[in-house]
């Protein structure tokens, strides 16, 4: 088992009640109010299973090496385009466990998910094989960019409805978790409780590998804030239907929606 090297936060436990006005204040202001929390929680998203590299971009904060820490932060550009689709496997995940859909197939799987994806989707990079890959990459830390990935899409939607004056690329997964990382942290642990736990009518393992999934610290200070289920539509059903073992659908994907209320 793995626990990530990270510090709780300091103070009351931490509940998030009024994202609006936190996200926005944060994002307006570019602060980094808890660098502790949030370096690493980065390090952690980008760089999984690299230690060296994980540890560069906390040393290069600590000292303020404006030098690697920009290096570094060009690789997360592609990155975040791999973190949205690690999102889009969790929630799918999420949504047909919750939503009780294919019991009578052995319940939801991560290759169900990325069937489903492949099959609907419209961007590219999104066929099977790829998203498989991407998904062995990221996967013991996939409740973190899942997390960072859906909060970064509801204050993009807030954003669009009530302008906060900021440009769409200020909005991004990895500002979020730097700017936020209480927050990514508690949508997270919502995230990891699920990933970990069997469900009941499912003849798979569970979504996450208890033995290698970065874990976030037990007090780490914060309260877990829950997600919605999302509705499955008939016509992704039907893909689901139809699907058989070594046929998991073309590339295609279906988008991701806003995940706190």
């Amino acid at each position: 088992m793995r626990t990530m090297r990270i510090g709780g936060f300091l103070g009351h436990r931490i509940e998030i009640k009024r994202l609006v006005s936190l996200a926005k204040g944060r994002l307006l202001n570019d602060i980094v109010v808890w660098p502790g929390q949030a370096v690493p929680l980065v390090g952690y998203m980008a760089w999984p299973n690299d230690d060296a590299t994980r540890s560069r971009w906390i040393n290069a904060h600590r000292y303020r090496d404006g030098t690697v820490t920009s290096a570094l932060a060009l690789e997360l550009k592609i990155k975040q385009q791999h973190w949205a689709r690690v999102a889009d496997i969790v929630h799918l995940h999420y949504d047909l466990a919750l939503g009780g859909h294919q019991k009578r197939r052995g319940g939801t799987s991560v290759g169900k998910a990325i069937s489903l994806i492949a099959t609907t989707a419209k961007s590219k990079g999104t066929g099977t094989s790829r998203l498989w890959e991407i998904w062995k990459t990221h996967k013991d830390v996939a409740h973190l960019v899942t997390a960072a990935v859906l909060i970064s899409a509801d204050v993009q939607t807030r954003h669009r409805k009530s302008p906060y004056g900021l440009r769409l690329t200020q909005f991004q997964p990895y500002r979020i978790a730097m700017l936020l990382p209480e927050v990514v942290l508690s949508v997270a642990m919502t995230i990891q409780d699920y990933g970990l736990q069997h469900i009941p009518y499912a003849r798979t393992e569970p979504l996450f590998d208890p033995e290698t999934l970065w874990r976030i610290p037990s007090d780490i200070n914060v309260a877990p804030v829950a997600l919605p289920v999302r509705r499955i539509t008939t016509a992704h059903i039907a893909v689901l239907n139809a699907r058989r073992a070594g046929n998991r659908g073309k590339a295609k994907r279906r988008d991701t929606t806003p995940v706190l209320g």
